[in-house]
């Protein structure tokens, strides 16, 4: 995702400072760009949660052990 980031933001910065794009078309570029990194990452993180790495322990019992001054 990072070299995709990279390079449309850099894309669209050359687009306008060299008047091939107008300042809504940069911007809307760069949400776009932005936009294509964000949203896979959370419908990944929604559907693919990693579930043999969750804890059984209820969070309220683990948050009480803490208090507590329990290893």
């Amino acid at each position: 995702m990072s070299p995709g980031l990279t390079f449309g933001t850099i894309s669209a910065l050359f687009g306008l400072n060299h008047g091939i794009i107008s300042q809504a078309q940069y911007s809307y570029l760069v949400a776009t760009v932005i936009g294509s990194a964000v949203v896979p990452t959370v419908i990944a993180n929604a559907f693919f949660m990693p579930s043999h790495l969750l804890s059984a322990t209820p969070l309220s019992e683990v948050t009480e052990a803490i208090a507590d001054g329990a290893p």
